[in-house]
């Protein structure tokens, strides 16, 4: 299932979490970054767009220069306004020193 949080694997076996998406101009669009061994990220990120062919979902991934540019300006924003809103404290706590 492409849904944000899901692990998806795939033709060349690599494996991608699924980080952000957004939609824009009626286009499915997934922010991730590749994970090696039990789930640990790598300095590798990707966008894709999210098709829907036969009731399959599909990813491919954006090429397009200009596209993934304004696309990742996009992400930007998204992350930054959820850290200003407070969404991403729950996600790592701090530790006393």
């Amino acid at each position: 299932m492409i849904e944000v949080g899901n692990i998806v694997t795939l033709e060349n076996t690599q494996e991608y979490l699924l980080l952000e998406e957004l939609k824009k101009e009626n286009h499915h669009y997934l922010y991730a970054v590749r994970v090696v061994n039990d789930e640990v990220a790598t300095d590798e990120y990707l966008i894709f767009e999210a098709l829907k062919k036969e009731n399959d979902d599909y990813l491919k991934v954006v090429n397009d220069k200009t596209l993934y540019d304004e696309l990742m300006d996009e992400f930007r924003d998204i992350v930054a306004d959820k850290i200003l809103d407070g969404a991403l404290d729950d996600t790592e706590e701090g530790v006393a020193v």
